[in-house]
């Protein structure tokens, strides 16, 4: 019976990346354990609610940079993870056409991965144009000089032509 189940996960492995999978959530399993574990020392000693909250100003002076040297990095940042970010896209896109355009038969084997490795090109993207919107967020409140919400910057009906801005905000 165990020379069986070992054959046959062998045998879904060619179809399907267990073994990859296997890996991944042997990994997640160990971040998710580490981070529970931090959160647990930290709840302790979180900061009581009665904590006053700082203005633009102050929130600056804290961060130990001008506003303008904030948002030179910022921008900077910014730039880094869109390229990024158009890098990966690009190369998805292409992975996609050339699996498209090829000219021999595609093997189901071979689809799989592919797909499989379009899926996890796709989500690093979403997590790249995420960290973009985070660095483009930033540089919205210093170029207003004001600590608004996500929200009011989504309500401004720019943010995303923003985000894909190269330029400094004015």
């Amino acid at each position: 019976m165990k020379k069986f189940s070992k054959t046959a996960y062998y045998t879904a492995n060619l179809f399907l990346p267990l073994s990859d999978i296997a890996r991944i959530a042997r990994t997640a399993r160990y971040a998710l354990l580490r981070s529970a574990e931090r959160l647990r020392r930290i709840k302790p000693i979180t900061a009581p609610d009665d904590e006053k909250v700082l203005s633009f100003g102050e929130a600056v002076a804290a961060s130990g940079c001008s506003r303008d040297a904030l948002m030179r990095r910022y921008l900077l940042i910014k730039r880094v993870w869109l390229t990024t970010f158009s890098v990966v896209f690009a190369g998805t896109l292409l992975l996609l056409a050339a699996t498209l355009l090829a000219s021999v038969p595609v093997a189901g084997v071979f689809l799989m991965r592919v797909l499989s490795l379009m899926f996890m090109l796709s989500g690093l993207c979403g997590l790249l144009f995420a960290l973009t919107l985070k660095n483009q967020f930033r540089l919205w409140q210093l170029a207003r000089q004001r600590l608004g919400t996500f929200a009011e910057w989504r309500a401004t009906g720019t943010w995303l032509q923003d985000v894909f801005c190269w330029r400094m905000p004015r």
